[in-house]
């Protein structure tokens, strides 16, 4: 995982470039993965794709001495910047230049020009430390930069295993943010690895799983709008991002904040974190592409996982030294047990009205004896009426998941209920 993150951190990794064509075809070597292009210039929904920006030249420099370039730091340039050369004020410089005030002595992610499509190609910008900017006292400073455009295509990386059923759970992420690490390929890493495990740990799935990689927003815009008579079938999605980074973890809920999907990722979390983890609602955190699985139109209930503080946030202290591989190794292992539960999860559906005699089948507790136990059969035995699932049974009455499920498992396997699967029409609108 190191190693391929440390080899494809100093791409130019954008929305469309030959850095991001080659990282995609990374992914697809090492996941066995499918690439999807989509080419410059045809629309979905309001989002028209970009042309290819490969940058070949940036430089600031002053009577011919370079006082900083892309060499330095890939963030020196914001993508998507136009081609400019030319003798400018030091005043001008400052208007063109983003500096962080928090981190002086870090370059810094500008991404407005990439983003603004009314910005894009029609003007430059650079990043400087704030400490290098305020360091210049010269009034003329030569600025040279050239880029190539030409007509391309956005690639998004979707790494899909099957299962019996056509209900299935997203797993996103995006690798446009170029020299950054926790930010972006991280959280890609990460999810292409979880559906790697879930391939060789559950080898007879009932649902189907897939990890996408895309540009930011602008490719979850362009995939849900070319699956958009799929989006039925979607039983939720999470996106993940800081995922490696030396921080806590952290939840933001979906947009209804009390789905199926909700209860599921919030007791892992408590689990993991110890009941001490951050939560936060929608939009509230870090917002990324589950804002559009999630957006009304479309309604995918869409949780984000990731960590926070983050104080390298689009910085390029967000580099190798500072990602975690057993950090992140804890957040695959979060996002396998989430789909252990999907798997594992059904609706009890009574088939005896009269209850049962749980003696014959070795499942009673003795009223007297057993007194703690006996009760929480009873609320169990009660509780299969209300058409939830064995997990939101056990998040209603506040009882530990394993036994709630193992005397469920009881139940079927000596035919006293049946069962139903969960279906995006329960993973969407069955609340507590």
């Amino acid at each position: 995982m190191r190693k391929f993150l440390k080899k494809t951190q100093f791409l130019n990794r954008t929305i469309v470039s030959r850095d991001s064509t080659y990282f995609v075809n990374q992914l697809k070597k090492r996941y066995n993965c499918v690439v999807l292009e989509f080419k410059t210039g045809k629309e979905y929904s309001t989002w028209p794709v970009p042309c290819e920006w490969n940058l070949i030249k940036a430089v600031l420099s002053k009577n011919g001495e370079i006082i900083c370039s892309y060499s330095d730091s890939p963030l020196f340039i914001a993508p998507y910047s136009k081609s400019f050369s030319g003798t400018i004020s030091k005043k001008q410089l400052v208007d063109h230049t983003l500096v962080n005030p928090k981190k002086p002595n870090c370059f810094s992610y500008e991404h407005r020009i990439a983003y603004d499509f009314k910005r894009r190609l029609n003007e430059w910008r650079i990043t400087l430390p704030k400490k290098k900017l305020d360091s210049l006292k010269s009034d003329k400073y030569k600025i040279d930069i050239k880029v190539e455009t030409k007509p391309g295509s956005l690639k998004i990386a979707e790494y899909k295993i099957k299962g019996k059923h056509k209900d299935c759970f997203a797993f996103l992420s995006h690798y446009c943010h170029h020299a950054q690490i926790n930010d972006g390929i991280a959280g890609t890493v990460i999810m292409f690895e979880v559906i790697n495990r879930v391939k060789k740990l559950f080898p007879n799935l009932k649902y189907t799983y897939k990890a996408l990689a895309m540009p930011e927003r602008i490719g979850s815009s362009i995939y849900v709008t070319e699956n958009i008579k799929n989006i039925s079938e979607y039983l939720g999605s999470a996106f993940c991002e800081m995922g490696g980074a030396k921080s806590p973890l952290q939840m933001v809920f979906s947009k209804r904040g009390n789905t199926y999907i909700d209860r599921v990722f919030e007791h892992l979390i408590d689990r993991y974190q110890n009941g001490k983890a951050r939560k936060v609602p929608f939009r509230k955190g870090w917002g990324n592409d589950e804002l559009v699985f999630d957006s009304p139109g479309i309604g995918i209930p869409s949780v984000s996982i990731d960590r926070y503080p983050f104080e390298q946030y689009h910085t390029n202290e967000d580099n190798i030294e500072n990602f975690s591989e057993s950090k992140a190794e804890e957040v695959i292992d979060l996002f396998v047990d989430a789909v252990k539960i999907f798997e594992e999860d059904f609706i009890p559906k009574p088939i005896h009205k009269v209850p049962f005699y749980l003696t014959r089948y070795d499942l009673y507790s003795d009223w007297t004896y057993e007194r703690e136990t006996y009760d929480k059969k009873m609320l169990l035995l009660d509780s299969m009426w209300e058409g939830l699932t064995v997990f939101d049974i056990a998040v209603k009455y506040n009882l530990n998941y394993d036994f709630v499920k193992s005397f469920f498992k009881s139940l079927l396997k000596n035919k006293l209920i049946g069962s139903e699967i969960v279906t995006s029409n329960y993973t969407r609108k069955k609340t507590l």
